[in-house]
């Protein structure tokens, strides 16, 4: 009677979740890119080892667009059983708050941070062809001494930010060019239409004539660039990092034992050699940590975005 009843309470969900055998059926995972993305590859490269892990695979349900609203919303109001999860950013996480008037979800409050996994790193970048330099003292004095428009150019709020913040610590004034992708905005860089801009990491390790990278927008050197300085190194003493954040989340109010489960897998394979070997694809880099250090990370990046925004003048829409 006992199992019968155990059975009962089982199909109808009311089992606690610690005392079945987690996972015992697929997990659904929220992602913020299209398929085929690098962050959509990423996730699907856990989602394999958990499998071979647990037994269970991952469902990559990825749901672009609002830069990351529309995934963390649905992964917010998912029922929290610790079959649902969400790829979380630092976009969702904390630069939405700032950059959207109207969220609907509470980025502060809606999750349970399990993991932090990895990084994507910016870079500031010139065309050595229009912009003769090869440190960011170099740009700084010739910007300062050019004849005629200064410009430089960003299809994202992070780099729209740390352009701003170059400014604003070396006193350069600037007009910004605004573009909808990344291929377009590299590509006119290429053309000399700009002066500079802050871009992914990824166009540094390209073999490019046109392109000369002069700093890492990152706290530390990128282990895939080692030969870059970060922006503090390289002389702007003050200036704050920032770079994209990728982690591992479920549903607030998910019971504890998914977590338990979790984190000691995602953690093992995030410090994986062949998981640094694959994020070299798209200059990404492991940054594991567990939930304490994951909400450090979000905390702090919530008090930069605060600071970019109102440095940048960006203005919620």
């Amino acid at each position: 009677m006992r199992g019968l009843a155990c059975a009962a309470l089982l199909l109808a969900g009311i089992l606690p979740l610690a005392a079945q055998d987690y996972p015992n059926r697929p997990i659904t995972i929220m992602g913020t890119t299209p398929p085929g993305s690098s962050v959509d590859l990423t996730t699907r490269f856990f989602g394999d080892r958990v499998k071979a892990k647990t037994g269970q695979p991952w469902v990559v349900e990825n749901k672009p667009g609002a830069q990351g609203s529309i995934a963390a919303k649905a992964a917010a109001s998912a029922k929290p059983d610790g079959y649902t999860a969400f790829l979380c950013t630092s976009g969702a996480l904390s630069a939405n708050q700032y950059l959207q008037k109207s969220l609907t979800y509470d980025p502060n409050k809606d999750f349970q941070l399990v993991a932090r996994l990895f990084k994507l790193d910016f870079a500031l970048i010139v065309n050595p062809e229009k912009t003769p330099v090869k440190t960011v003292a170099e740009l700084t004095a010739f910007l300062k001494a050019k004849q005629g428009k200064i410009s430089y150019g960003y299809f994202s709020s992070s780099m729209q930010a740390l352009a701003a913040q170059y400014l604003y610590l070396t006193g350069v004034t600037a007009s910004p060019a605004a573009y909808r992708n990344p291929q377009q905005m590299m590509g006119e860089l290429e053309s000399g239409d700009f002066d500079f801009s802050f871009a992914s990491a990824d166009y540094s390790l390209k073999p490019n004539p046109k392109l000369r990278t002069l700093a890492i927008a990152s706290e530390t050197r990128s282990a895939l660039l080692p030969e870059v300085p970060t922006q503090v190194e390289a002389g702007l003493t003050k200036a704050l990092p920032l770079y994209s954040w990728f982690g591992f989340c479920f549903p607030s109010g998910t019971p504890d034992v998914a977590a338990k489960t979790l984190t000691p897998i995602l953690l093992e394979i995030a410090g994986r050699e062949e998981f640094r070997d694959f994020l070299k694809n798209f200059a990404g880099e492991p940054f594991p940590g567990d939930a304490a250090a994951f909400r450090k990370t979000h905390e702090q990046s919530n008090k930069d975005w605060e600071f970019f925004t109102t440095l940048a003048k960006i203005d919620a829409q």
